[in-house]
């Protein structure tokens, strides 16, 4: 009797944790729906919109056509309904966008710092030539 009702015990833990380990992981399963993959799109091509105000096209072309390429895929895989891979390339696609604004100011404040540290250096240059 004292063994029926360990085994059925045990029996019980073991569903219940299987039961716990699928509610787990249906719980962290991410749900990739046609709603997600178009907001991400959105999202995607509102950050390559900011980098291109940013003059990224100008000062980070690459970088921008690397996020615009992504975009493209994103709406490629949107077409064919796989709404995980569009998510995730429209995702990519965004933070590459983001990457570019940011080399862009970069570079243009680099490119900034040098023009002034030439003028200062020509300025020096001047003062030097001064007579005494």
């Amino acid at each position: 009797m004292q063994i029926k009702k360990r085994k059925r015990q045990h029996l019980f833990f073991i569903v219940f944790i299987i039961v716990v380990a699928l509610l787990i992981v249906i719980g962290c399963a991410r749900k990739f729906t046609r709603e997600t993959s178009i907001t991400k799109m959105s999202e995607g091509e509102k950050a390559i919109s900011v980098a291109k105000e940013s003059n990224a096209s100008v000062n980070a072309p690459a970088d921008l056509k690397v996020a615009l390429d992504k975009l493209t895929a994103a709406k490629k895989a949107l077409e064919k309904e796989d709404y995980e891979t569009a998510t995730r390339m429209a995702e990519q696609a965004s933070v590459d966008a983001d990457y570019a604004r940011v080399k862009a100011i970069s570079d243009k404040a680099k490119k900034t710092t040098e023009e002034k540290r030439e003028t200062v250096n020509t300025l020096r240059h001047e003062v030097e030539r001064m007579p005494k």
